[in-house]
């Protein structure tokens, strides 16, 4: 029998003894967690008293992304969390973010090597070994599976220490499936069985939505250690507000419809979709205006296709919003649509969607494509509309079809928030991972690898 070190099995026994309770989901029909609206008062001490959490993320704040926000807001409610993440020009090796320890390390990719991230993961398996030594963890928390859930994987194993990988969905997309790759070389096929390896390697895998739990089911991951915990926002942050005519001067926006995407400028985010929608929608709303704010590698092919389609004078680049003033900015909108579809023989995907989120607690109706983890996001009929986003034509129809009833915006965006209030908010998201670390840190691993 394999020897275990104590610590990652004893430090949260006062949860149990305290009455700690867990609560399984039962209206998801597929066995996910949810959390219980209230975490015990011994939950969260025992939290407290544990030395630490070690989280690995190759990329963290200040970047931008729903998974790094989504690590951030549960790491910084979890408490005593240390994030290994790499080195950022300009930024200290250490410092402290909304309480959160963030530990900056050199994780590089040479080109030269084979595999070329192979200095990368030893690098940050080194570093890791070496603060789960110094610090004894109750817990590892991977931001992914490759590199991180791997790394820590092999880790924790070894020690006796859980390990919680977080799954977004675009991941298993792209590198679990035999489908997903249009030559099924030899990298494809090292990364699919290493993806798979650090599923499971991993006491947890948190699933963001129920689209990315059936893929990791039915590529094999590892079963009952699957769990559903999705994203969530705040509602104190994003919430109703006037239209700020400071915003509206900076950018020349007048007081027309206006039409909102927040994402990176790439393919699967749908902006060139809404674009080529655009002559439909300025068909039956002439001051129709079509806000895109983010970042991205598209941005001048989607200027040109707003110029060749004539409509390059109402829509707006906007560039990366400051999350300041992201509230302000949905705000402006009067709908929210983000037509977001899947890549075919590339399996890129959405995963989730928490921008929709952000907009439902702002009160806005919401478009979304039909694909991926927008079921989640979206409540189709209730909060908005869930379309064919590869057909400008469908796109169109729908934002047509909400700004010719206001009052069915209205009842969108207000279900919207009511939703969000209830079910997805950073503390329920939180509440959710800590009762899975109390949970599992007190059984012993026996997945078969």
């Amino acid at each position: 029998m394999r020897r275990r070190i104590p610590w990652a099995t004893t430090r949260l026994q006062t949860s149990r003894a305290a009455g700690g309770r867990f609560v399984r989901n039962a209206q998801d029909g597929n066995g996910g967690f949810v959390a219980c609206d209230a975490v015990r008062t011994a939950d969260r001490q025992a939290m407290a008293d544990a030395r630490d959490i070690v989280a690995l993320s190759e990329v963290y704040l200040p970047a931008t992304g729903g998974h790094i926000n989504w690590q951030h807001e549960v790491y910084k409610r979890l408490g005593n969390v240390c994030v290994l993440t790499a080195k950022m020009p300009g930024l200290p090796s250490r410092e402290q973010i909304d309480g959160v320890t963030v530990r900056r390390i050199r994780l590089s990719r040479w080109s030269i090597l084979r595999p070329e991230s192979l200095l990368l993961y030893g690098n940050l398996a080194a570093h890791c070994l070496q603060q789960v030594l110094r610090t004894r963890p109750v817990a590892l928390i991977a931001a992914r599976v490759l590199p991180e859930g791997l790394v820590a994987g092999i880790i924790g194993r070894a020690l006796g220490i859980p390990v919680f990988t977080f799954a977004h969905g675009e991941e298993v997309a792209v590198y679990g499936q035999e489908a997903s790759f249009a030559k099924n070389s030899t990298t494809a096929r090292m990364k699919r069985w290493f993806l798979w390896k650090g599923y499971a390697l991993s006491r947890t895998v948190i699933a963001n939505s129920r689209f990315t739990f059936r893929l990791l089911r039915q590529g094999g991951g590892p079963g009952r250690r699957i769990e559903l915990v999705h994203p969530g926002t705040d509602p104190a942050v994003f919430r109703p507000g006037p239209k700020s005519r400071a915003m509206m001067q900076r950018w020349n926006i007048d007081n027309g419809p206006v039409l909102l995407t927040v994402g990176a400028l790439c393919e699967r985010k749908g902006q060139d979709t809404m674009i080529r929608a655009m002559p439909q929608i300025l068909a039956e709303f002439p001051q129709a205006q079509y806000l895109i704010a983010g970042s991205g590698p598209k941005r001048l092919m989607l200027e040109a296709l707003a110029s060749e389609l004539g409509v390059r004078e109402r829509v707006f680049f906007l560039g990366r919003v400051p999350d300041a003033e992201l509230p302000d900015l949905y705000n402006l909108a009067d709908v929210f649509v983000m037509a977001n579809r899947v890549l075919e023989g590339q399996g890129e995907v959405e995963g989730f969607g928490i921008v929709f989120l952000e907009a439902s607690a702002a009160g806005k109706p919401v478009i979304g494509g039909n694909t991926g983890g927008t079921e989640d996001a979206i409540q189709e009929g209730v909060t908005g509309l869930r379309i064919d986003a590869r057909d400008p034509a469908t796109v169109a129809r729908a934002v047509v079809s909400i700004l010719k009833h206001p009052e069915l915006a209205r009842e969108f965006g207000r279900q919207g928030r009511q939703r969000v209030l209830k079910d997805f908010t950073w503390d329920r998201s939180a509440a959710g991972i800590r009762q899975l670390i109390l949970r599992y840190s007190q059984r012993p691993h026996r997945s078969r690898v």
